[in-house]
């Protein structure tokens, strides 16, 4: 869930993009992420060349990698989709405020409100105790392993990098 203070709040799903891998250009273009929208279009243009050429001048491993190549730019599309719609919101002046499981982007929305509403009324209600933390629709990684409250500026634990796979640590 995204929040501009001018512009309100915008959802944004998380994981797979069925629309992206679908119509891929189209579909970046239709979200105003015009870079990728050209990236993919040239991608198709030149794969789509190659494997004419591959199958005009008799080459069957340019035309066999020009459609690998055709198969693998609408799953880039598809898995990067919806990161690329949070970097375009991020670089527009919104802020990730919290990530909460719905159905739709409108419940989303409405639950974000709901939260900030309480927490409003939390926030003006003096008979509550300070150290309980104000409700929240969930807690990151981060939150759960040293005990702080959501977008706190307390820093991570020494070991929340570290890598206990790597030998020689």
């Amino acid at each position: 869930m995204y929040h501009h203070k001018s512009k309100g709040y915008q959802a944004v799903p998380v994981g797979f993009s069925i629309a992206a891998f679908v119509t891929s250009f189209i579909w970046a273009a239709a979200n105003s992420l015009w870079g990728k929208a050209f990236l993919l279009f040239v991608g198709f243009m030149m794969m789509l060349a190659a494997a004419a050429a591959g199958a005009l001048l008799d080459f069957p491993l340019l035309a066999l990698c020009a459609l690998a190549g055709i198969v693998l730019l609408p799953l880039w599309a598809g898995a990067q989709g919806q990161q690329w719609i949070c970097d375009k919101l991020e670089s527009q002046g919104y802020r990730l405020v919290k990530r909460i499981n719905a159905e739709s982007a409108s419940n989303a929305i409405n639950a974000a409100k709901r939260s900030e509403k309480q927490q409003e009324t939390v926030s003006n209600n003096k008979a509550t105790p300070q150290n309980k933390p104000a409700a929240t629709f969930g807690r990151d990684f981060r939150d759960i392993r040293d005990n702080a409250s959501p977008n706190s500026n307390q820093p991570p634990p020494q070991d929340f990098n570290a890598r206990p796979w790597k030998k020689g640590r």
